[in-house]
């Protein structure tokens, strides 16, 4: 099973990457939770997949280019840990983070540095 959960992760970063926002929610489950820096405009806790999608939705308001790039996807049994970089540009710059998504296909969490993202937004 946990082969499947690499590969189901790895295909909601691909539609992702491509835009594919439905793509995106075939990989989640209907309760997946989705939590980022709520100092963030995109921030916060997000229950549901119409919730989550949504919240995706909003990026690019905020942002001219956006990608989370993943480098690493970790089979850790039932969960998947993804390890990558997300580079962001909006009117004050330029961000780029780090980032560790913990998924069981049910909760993701992005945690990242808020100052140079609400720099980059020219905050």
């Amino acid at each position: 099973m946990s082969v499947e959960n690499v590969e189901a992760v790895r295909a909601a970063y691909e539609a992702f990457r491509s835009g594919d926002l439905e793509g995106v929610g075939k990989n989640f489950a209907d309760n997946v939770e989705w939590e980022s820096p709520d100092t963030l405009p995109t921030g916060g806790v997000f229950r549901g997949r119409d919730a989550v999608l949504g919240s995706f939705a909003e990026i690019p308001k905020y942002w001219s280019k956006f990608s989370v790039d993943p480098d690493e996807y970790i089979d850790a049994g039932d969960h998947v840990v993804v390890r990558g970089v997300q580079s962001a540009t909006g009117p004050g710059g330029s961000t780029e983070s780090r980032y560790l998504h913990l998924f069981k296909v049910v909760r993701g969490e992005y945690i990242a540095d808020t100052v140079k993202g609400k720099e980059a937004l020219g905050s």
